[in-house]
């Protein structure tokens, strides 16, 4: 069977819709590809392997490059209003910042922002975002490795088109690493209970974005 692409129905899915806002925090169940809205299978995936293994295929309501899900990751989604809009740079500042500083509270060190929109943890990407525009809100969502080996990254995925500088052409497996890979050993349920506090002290925050 060719491989195809289904509906994205994911849990942060509501997140999209028009009016809502809120933040989710969760683990997925089962190994998911998530395309960006300039992907295509044809382009971006490995489609032996990924058919070879049954793997499901999606894609999401925006932008950026194709991700894996996998129960070995965590995925956060938060979705806030903007009376003034703000620039897409601006909302990934704000929400990778109290990633890093809650995971800087959690004794990891070497984090930083690259790229666009990357977490990394020295020269390798821990986590990915994208956003999308949606009325007068803004929606970022990503994917943080807590302790998925890379490799199934590079099994199913081809080379992206686009890269950030930082990258160099490393292949993902190169490129990718996971918080367990580098010595921190946290249950999703510890990561998911500080993102969950983080973002929403975000959420709640009032203060001028240049003050977070």
């Amino acid at each position: 069977m060719a491989v195809t692409l289904t509906d994205y129905d994911l849990p942060d899915a509501f997140l999209f819709r028009e009016g809502v806002t809120g933040i989710l925090v969760w683990q997925p169940q089962e190994t998911i590809i998530v395309m960006g809205q300039s992907n295509s299978i044809g382009t971006s995936l490995h489609t032996a392997a990924v058919e070879a293994d049954g793997v499901r295929v999606t894609k999401r309501p925006s932008g950026g490059e194709t991700v894996i899900l996998t129960p070995s990751t965590i995925a956060l989604t938060v979705a806030r209003n903007f009376p003034v809009m703000i620039r897409f740079g601006d909302f990934f500042s704000m929400v990778n910042s109290v990633v890093i500083e809650g995971l800087a509270e959690m004794g990891v060190s070497r984090l930083g922002p690259k790229g666009i929109s990357d977490i990394t943890l020295g020269n390798k990407k821990i986590l990915g975002s994208s956003m999308r525009k949606v009325g007068s809100k803004l929606v970022y969502h990503a994917v943080l490795n807590i302790a998925e080996n890379p490799a199934l990254f590079s099994k199913y995925l081809s080379h992206p088109r686009r890269e950030p500088d930082y990258r160099a052409g490393r292949s993902h497996h190169e490129f990718v690493t996971s918080l367990a890979a580098e010595g921190y050993n946290f249950t999703h349920g510890e990561v998911m209970s500080m993102l969950n506090r983080m973002l929403g002290r975000l959420m709640a925050s009032r203060q001028p974005i240049t003050d977070l």
